[in-house]
């Protein structure tokens, strides 16, 4: 059997390999640049995000189609860029960049170029291109405009564009030349011109030694930012300017860019802004060069080494996360930093900095197939160690190999077969303890050596009232255990303590609680876990409470009277006529005990009747009866006791219960109400159907019953006391008898009342029967 270190070792090993395989060729990917394709792309999505607002003095003169027809085909007479540049004079632009070449004269109109040049020196402040002279594919020099040209404009620049690989323009260089990068970029010379504080940013390479100068030369690199695609900056027509359709005040102290937009001529190029959309106008390109410049902002391309450090330090981290995280984690790891490498690369390049993540991603996209991979392999190995080990031990649950199943030739088959058998074991085990947990009368919960709750039933999720696991460890540790008892981690701790702890504890007023907590040792850890029982005492309390409260009562109530009965015996004793007088004394103190043992008997029979017994009776011949046997109690009184049944003549009062029970919960609410009413009024009783219940609503027209009074009304022994109510001569049961009876027929009794306006009381029985006949 192999060591435990070496056990260690295999998985160790095989995450150093991968690891290492990864970091190697991600650090190659970025110092090699394999992935240059997908970083540009990247590159390109980001760039077209990160947009500044274009300059608001930056205006485009457009050689457009419409300029073409109306003017005429191209090339035009000079005289009409003269015109144009005159009226960018008068409008008062800051400044003019003409952007055509004009290295030829004209040949039908000489005069022409000299208007033109004449404009030119007037304004002072147009700027001309110049470009590369190719023959072949040789770069063979400059194409300068003409002297006449040369000498009139305020400064020329190169108006060349760089294309990478994949043919998109991305950057400049803001001086070339011929022999020595002498000519400023064409929006450069523009800065310097309208801007000389902001251009000093960008002063002229020195002039080095041993320059090939027949070759092309270029000096300081950039990377453009963009405003946004095509069309991002204000446009205005060739013509339309020349017409005078723009007010001069759209002209005035504005930048103007004049180049060609028109299909087939203008030298548009594709850029990171364009999209889907068309290429961007060379003289657009020249504007977002102008806006970079003048607000300084630029990309600059980070050193290799930063994306092969960061492609390492990502594939280090979601390699560590992979060996400690289970495999979805693992695979959201892997999203997760790859997306991160790609949002630090988008926030490097918003700070003018860009390096390429596709290293990084492409090595967080090959770890986490790779270890996965590895880890299946030994998972793989370890099952089918731990199936063998589970073939040796026999069948689960003792079946027999007959029964479990024979042998299968495919060694997959064979695996999932003993791991079918095993599953299903693990699960009758599970669902019997389950089971039994469920049926025990009292509540349980098992917490693991963690403090996490594993197991919990039904019984004990309802005494505590949580209903998850998390809920039921914080409503143990709320409990008010006792303060002498040692605690640990909220709960008690029982080190040091063989066998089962008991508390009764009060989580409230109502309710009480025999709490058992016991350790629960396992071989694996020394920490021991929990069992804790609960069992609800609470009915136990109350039981003990009415005893007491019916001992305390019966050793007044029912002894003062008695007592006082032979008190009267042994006092007239000697005098026959003295005992004949206080016979009536007597009848009244033997009637109050009789009428607390009556009391005390029909409560014990309420409490104690059994639904099972109950018949169907008619609640309508119940209210009168109980109404008859009160008349000569409200006849003594001037009360007038009103029946109201008639809901009972549309639909029979049928429900099931105890007809003697229920008479005498009528008759209680009858007696309260003549005895606390007004002499000479009316007690009023009634039966009427409300939904799937019937109501027996008994009114009274007595001084009512104050609000303090209300919640003590229905409890033992209870009698009320107040202004405008006679001194209470009952012993404190009726109410509850009332009470009891009504929650035994599986309904409930309220009263309302306001001093001063008389009590009504609602016995309400949930035992409507549906399916009883409608009277016709």
């Amino acid at each position: 059997m192999r060591s435990v270190a070496a056990t260690l070792r295999r998985p160790t090993f095989e995450w150093l390999t991968v690891t290492l395989l990864c970091v190697s060729l991600a650090v190659l990917a970025a110092m090699e640049g394999w992935l240059w394709r997908i970083d540009q792309s990247v590159y390109d999505s980001v760039l077209a995000t990160w947009t500044h607002p274009p300059g608001d003095d930056v205006v485009i003169i457009s050689i457009d189609d419409a300029s073409l027809s109306e003017i005429g085909r191209w090339p035009w007479s000079r005289r009409t860029h003269a015109a144009l540049i005159d009226h960018a004079r008068d409008a008062g632009a800051s400044a003019v960049v003409l952007d055509v070449l004009l290295d030829t004269p004209s040949h039908d109109d000489a005069e022409a170029d000299r208007a033109l040049a004449q404009s030119m020196q007037a304004y002072g402040r147009v700027i001309l291109p110049l470009t590369q002279a190719t023959t072949g594919t040789q770069l063979t020099g400059e194409v300068l405009p003409l002297p006449l040209f040369a000498q009139s404009a305020a400064a020329i620049g190169h108006s060349q564009v760089e294309f990478d690989t994949d043919g998109i323009a991305r950057s400049v260089y803001l001086w070339e030349g011929f022999g020595a990068a002498r000519h400023p970029q064409l929006a450069l010379a523009l800065l310097r011109l309208v801007a000389p504080a902001a251009a000093r940013n960008y002063p002229p390479p020195p002039v080095g030694e041993g320059l090939d100068h027949q070759q092309w030369q270029r000096a300081q690199w950039l990377r453009m930012p963009f405003s946004g695609p095509p069309g991002t900056y204000p446009h205005y027509s060739y013509r339309a300017v020349l017409a005078g359709e723009v007010p001069a005040e759209a002209l005035r102290g504005k930048v103007l860019l004049v180049g060609a937009t028109a299909s087939g001529m203008a030298d548009a190029v594709p850029t990171p802004a364009s999209g889907l959309s068309r290429p961007m106008p060379g003289v657009e390109l020249q504007a977002n060069i102008f806006d970079a410049l003048r607000s300084g902002i630029a990309v600059n391309l980070l050193p290799a080494w930063i994306s092969a450090l960061v492609a390492g330090v990502f594939v280090t981290l979601l390699m560590l996360t992979l060996l400690y995280a289970e495999a979805r984690t693992g695979l959201l790891a892997s999203f997760m930093l790859a997306g991160l490498a790609v949002l630090l690369a988008s926030l490097g390049l918003r700070m003018g900095g860009w390096f390429g993540p596709a290293p990084a991603v492409l090595g967080c996209m090959l770890a986490y197939p790779l270890w996965s991979w590895r880890r299946l392999e030994a998972a793989q190995r370890y099952l089918d160690a731990e199936l063998t080990a589970l073939e040796r031990e026999g069948s689960p649950l003792g079946l027999t190999q007959s029964t479990a199943g024979l042998p299968a030739a495919d060694p997959l088959e064979q695996r999932i077969r003993i791991v079918r058998q095993a599953a299903q074991h693990q699960r009758d085990v599970r669902r019997f303890i389950a089971d039994t947990l469920e049926h025990l009368p009292i509540g349980v919960v098992v917490i693991d050596q963690m403090n996490r709750v594993i197991l919990h039933n039904e019984r004990a999720r309802h005494l505590l009232r949580a209903f998850r696991s998390e809920a039921l460890l914080a409503a143990l540790r709320e409990l008010p255990w006792p303060p002498y008892v040692p605690m640990r981690d909220g709960l008690p701790d029982l080190s040091g303590f063989s066998g089962t702890r008991q508390f009764e504890l009060s989580p409230d007023k109502k309710r009480h609680l025999l709490v058992s907590v016991a350790d629960l040792v396992t071989e694996s850890s020394g920490r021991p876990g929990r069992v804790i029982g609960l069992a609800d005492v609470t009915a136990m309390h109350e039981a003990q409470r009415s005893r007491e409260d019916t001992m305390h009562f019966l050793s007044h109530d029912l002894r003062a009277p008695l007592a006082s009965i032979l008190t009267l015996m042994d006092g007239y004793s000697g005098d026959p006529a003295q005992q004949l007088a206080q016979i009536p004394r007597i009848t009244r103190y033997a009637r109050s005990a009789l009428d607390l043992a009556d009391g005390l008997f029909r409560l014990v029979r309420a409490e104690g009747s059994d639904p099972k017994d109950f018949v169907e009776l008619d609640l309508a011949g119940l209210v009168d009866s109980a109404a008859d046997e009160v008349w000569p109690q409200a006849h003594a009184r001037g009360i007038r006791v009103d029946v109201d049944t008639r809901d009972a003549e549309k639909e029979e009062a049928i429900v099931r219960g105890d007809f003697s029970l229920l008479r005498r919960a009528v008759i209680n609410l009858l007696t309260n109400a003549i005895k606390y009413g007004s002499a000479s009024s009316v007690v009023s009783v009634s039966l009427s159907a409300e939904g799937p219940d019937w109501i027996i609503r008994v009114r009274d027209q007595g001084a009512g019953i104050p609000a303090d009074a209300l919640p003590r009304l229905f409890k033992r022994f209870s009698r009320i006391d107040g202004e405008g109510r006679d001194k209470p001569t009952g012993v404190g049961l009726g109410l509850l008898i009332v009470k009891t009876v009504a929650e035994r027929h599986g309904g409930n009794v309220v009263v309302e009342s306001e001093p001063g306006k008389g009590s009504t009381f609602e016995l309400r029985l949930p035992l409507r029967d549906l399916a009883a006949p409608r009277l016709a």
